[in-house]
């Protein structure tokens, strides 16, 4: 029984490594995925709960902590989905799956860019509540980060509907 799991695939890979790869490729977009969706619900509940300033805080502190989780999640997964698409053979959706994923990781450290900037802004803007310029400035920030954030989302799904393609 372990002999089928151990022996190595027709493309010479041992399917137990094929299958461990796998395995983080579907653990890392899963926690990927789901953390873009926690965030999203975290963002429009603490808007109807939580002061400005409090939002501030909250996410300086929880921006850095869910970056390091999901973005190694997504280098995991993106690292092991290059193996395993190596291991398959070169095509026009595998070349489809990498510039997309490309476009992901640029568009991430964009996002990442831009929330840094938020809390600068969203912070300038409560420190001088008197200050039309200040709040104009973080309201037209937010709406970019919004665009980011579906850029981000939409991405995402375009690169696990092309890996799921890659089993057919």
């Amino acid at each position: 029984m372990y002999d089928a799991v151990l022996a190595p695939a027709p493309s010479g890979m041992p399917t137990a490594l094929r299958l461990v790869l796998l395995a983080l490729v579907i653990l890392g977009g899963s926690m990927w995925i789901g953390g873009m969706a926690a965030v999203t619900i975290v963002s429009r509940a603490s808007r109807s709960v939580l002061a400005p300033a409090d939002r501030v805080a909250l996410f300086k502190a929880f921006g850095p902590r869910y970056f390091g989780t999901a973005g190694v999640a997504l280098l995991v997964s993106a690292g092991c989905g290059l193996v395993l698409l190596i291991e398959r053979g070169w095509d026009g959706l595998a070349t489809a799956i990498v510039v997309i994923l490309a476009a992901l990781i640029a568009a991430l450290g964009v996002g990442v860019r831009q929330a840094r900037g938020m809390r600068r802004l969203r912070t300038a803007a409560q420190d001088h509540p008197e200050d039309e310029a200040a709040a104009s400035a973080a309201r037209s920030a937010a709406r970019w980060a919004a665009l980011t954030r579906a850029l981000l989302g939409a991405l995402s799904i375009a690169v696990f509907v092309l890996a799921i393609c890659t089993a057919a």
